[in-house]
Order: structure tokens, then sequence, then C-alpha cells
């Protein structure tokens, strides 16, 4: 049963290490002087807001739609209202996607046992050897930002970038790994108060 138990702990933390990894990782940045107290409605900065940054592959046109709807539920959820209307809307956002293939090397030393003479004129195990083992792996990393400008003043006021290596779960389920994105990019906006 002990054996089991420990089992069980091993695949569960093995679970769980996994699917922190698989998460996007978020960073932020805001004019800490602006007032980000007084918005509540938000718009596009254009009606095609999105700017495609250095990429590894070809962008799926799909892209723009389901990431300003998830950005729209995602303010909504928030409380700000969408103004249909630029002139209604007190900041407006715009998001740039990209994408880079990026590749990792990892080296390690080994031991092997090696056989060989062992004394001299008999052969037998000889002594351990050792040497480097290398492992190389390629991957996507994608990453979308997110732009927020003040209205009033016609100025970017918060920047907002989600990080994540894709795979091939991510291309499959394009809505979810959107909105993945957008909230962890959306967890920093409103900067708090006295952040800066």
């Amino acid at each position: 049963m002990t054996t089991r138990n420990t089992i069980f702990g091993m695949v569960s933390t093995l679970v769980l290490l996994s699917a922190c990894a698989s998460t996007f990782e978020a960073t932020y940045d805001h004019d800490s002087a602006h007032d980000f107290s007084g918005y509540q409605s938000f718009g596009w900065i254009s009606k095609n807001p999105m700017i495609v940054g250095r990429t590894a592959q070809a962008i799926n046109p799909l892209l723009q739609p389901r990431i300003m709807s998830a950005l729209e539920k995602a303010l909504v959820a928030k409380g700000y209202t969408y103004a249909k209307s630029d002139k209604d809307a007190e900041f407006v956002l715009s998001f740039t996607i990209g994408s880079r293939e990026e590749i990792k090397v990892d080296s390690y030393p080994s031991m092997s046992a090696g056989y060989g003479r062992g004394h001299p004129g008999h052969w037998g195990w000889g002594g351990a050897y050792y040497g480097t083992e290398t492992q190389v792996r390629q991957y996507t990393k994608g990453m979308l930002a997110v732009d927020i400008f003040d209205v009033k003043e016609r100025r970017p006021v918060w920047h907002g970038v989600a990080t994540k290596n894709i795979n091939e779960s991510d291309r499959e389920n394009l809505e979810e790994t959107v909105k993945a994105a957008v909230d962890a990019i959306l967890v920093g906006f409103p900067p708090p108060p006295d952040s800066g």
C-alpha cells in the first residue's frame, strides 16, 4: 500500500509540474503617474488592431477575431463596457502576436561501466568511463502583447505580454490557448493604485 501511495504521489506531482510548465508567463508595464480608476468603457484602436511581429510561421487570419472576442469578454467580466463607437471609449486597445523557433541544448555528465581488460592477462569489467550526454530540443515560443492607450491623452499607458512554449495541443485548441493568454495578461490590468 505504501508503494502505491508513493507512486500515486509521484504521478500527481509530475502532472502538476507539467500543468505549471504549460501555462503562460506574463509581464506588465504601465505609466505609474496615470490614473486608471476612472476608466469605464473601452474600444479598439482601429478596425484591424492586430500587429504581426516577428513570427516563425504563417499567421492564421482567424486569430484576430478570436483575440478580439477574448479581450472583449475578459474586459466586460472585469466591469468595463464595450463602446461600439471609439468616440465613447475612454481607452482603446491594440495587440501584437508573434512567435520564434528556439533550440534548447542540455548537456550533462554521464557514467558508464566499460567492459575490457581487468587484471593483466584476464578479461573482466574495466573501470567506469565518463562522458557527456547532450539533448537538443526545438520548440516554438508564442507571444501575445496587449497595449492600452488613453483616448483623451492619445498615448500608451499600459502594456502586457504573455509568452509560452507552444505545443500541439495549443495549436489544436486555439480558442482555449487565446483565452489563457488573454487571462494571463489581464491579471495585471488595471494596475493596483499604489504600484509604480
